[in-house]
């Protein structure tokens, strides 16, 4: 060979251990481990150990190889790095096949179909793992259990804390998307009347104003479709000291439970920053809904008087049940003084016991929000 000339060298696969490269030059020399090794100034036991795949090539060692073998430190440990990965890539991927009972417990069919922010990947244990943000099941449990979740379970159907991490999951994912300003505790107090006034528009208007709103103050709000056993109505969580999140569905359908759920949600905001990062609910009017946490009762109590009051001021609602007039006329005529949906009232009349379930419904909107995963 020419002076100054490269070894031709096969090509090489990308996942292949260096030391199979090395082996390859020293054939191509003539050489034995010993001469490589009084060549590199490394003993012959590293030379054995790297040409037998049992040692990586480090950094000094690449250095050493580029002098000798004339390919760049950089061709070394670029070999070792991809073989490192191919090696780990592999161990995970045995690791995954023992993980597959696992995920069979989270609900990827439905997250497939309303479209939930799942990755292309090599097996669903991988796309769930990556979508979760976690390494492992065990990593799972530990980020669920770290993130001290509170919430309520209903007697009416099985609970899944799966198919729930997976709804808060979404939610993060895609409040992530969403640009908003440092959180403004007086921005978002002075915003309540304006965001209350929203009330009276039709509901399938409702979600981009109040997102900008609460952006304005800190509060990224998402609509994210529920899951089979989750009994989610809402979600109140710290993203950061600067960004809060208010997660909702349309579990009943109806502009009363949403925008109750919603204002429900912005009081965790507003009263239990420092008590609770992380509040997930049921609708307040599931009266078979049990408070798991003892010491949310009391939030609770306050996020669900918060909201009501809210909604409808409790002097004028006094003044409105003392005259005992319920009929659609006196209904309307009230929610237009003080500046309420219609459906709101109707639906706090129907909680308090004042209206038959089936009383007043027309007053209320069907919600039509367009998400992601609607036909």
């Amino acid at each position: 060979m020419a002076s100054g000339q490269q070894a031709s060298i096969p090509f090489t696969p990308a996942a292949v251990h260096p030391g199979e490269i090395v082996s390859e030059y020293i054939e191509f020399h003539g050489w034995t481990q010993r001469d490589l090794a009084r060549r590199t100034g490394l003993t012959p036991k590293t030379i054995s150990e790297i040409l037998n795949g049992k040692a990586p090539v480090m950094p000094a060692t690449a250095l050493a190889l580029e002098k000798v073998l004339r390919r760049p430190a950089h061709f070394w440990l670029n070999l070792q790095r991809q073989y490192d990965e191919a090696e780990a890539r592999s161990r995970e991927l045995r690791k995954s096949a023992e993980w597959t009972d696992w995920a069979r417990k989270f609900p990827l069919k439905d997250m497939k179909r309303l479209r939930f922010s799942l990755p292309e990947a090599r097996s669903d244990v991988d796309a769930l793992l990556t979508f979760l943000g976690v390494s492992s099941p065990e990593s799972w449990s530990a980020v669920w259990g770290a993130a001290n979740v509170a919430y309520r379970q209903t007697r009416k159907f099985e609970q899944s804390a799966e198919a729930i991490s997976v709804w808060v999951r979404e939610t993060e994912l895609t409040a992530e998307q969403m640009e908003t300003a440092p959180f403004d505790e007086a921005r978002l107090r002075a915003s309540i009347e304006e965001l209350r006034r929203l009330t009276r528009q039709k509901a399938d208007t409702i979600l981009e104003p109040v997102q900008s709103i609460c952006a304005a103050s800190g509060v990224a709000v998402v609509i994210v479709p529920e899951l089979p056993h989750c009994g989610i109505s809402g979600s109140a969580q710290w993203l950061s000291d600067k960004k809060a999140l208010i997660g909702l569905t349309l579990r009943y359908k109806t502009d009363d439970q949403l925008w109750f759920t919603f204002f429900h949600e912005l009081a965790h905001i507003l009263l239990h920053r420092k008590k609770r990062a992380f509040i997930v609910d049921n609708a307040a009017d599931d009266l078979s809904d049990r408070v798991i946490d003892p010491e949310m009762q009391g939030y609770e109590a306050e996020a669900n008087q918060f909201a009501a009051d809210t909604l409808i001021p409790p002097p004028a609602l006094s003044e409105f049940l003392r005259a005992r007039t319920f009929t659609s006329e006196s209904i309307y005529d009230f929610s237009e003084k003080v500046g309420v949906g219609p459906g709101i009232l109707v639906g706090r009349l129907q909680h308090d016991g004042v209206l038959r379930n089936h009383q007043g419904n027309a007053f209320k909107q069907n919600l039509n929000l367009k998400l992601e995963g609607d036909a």
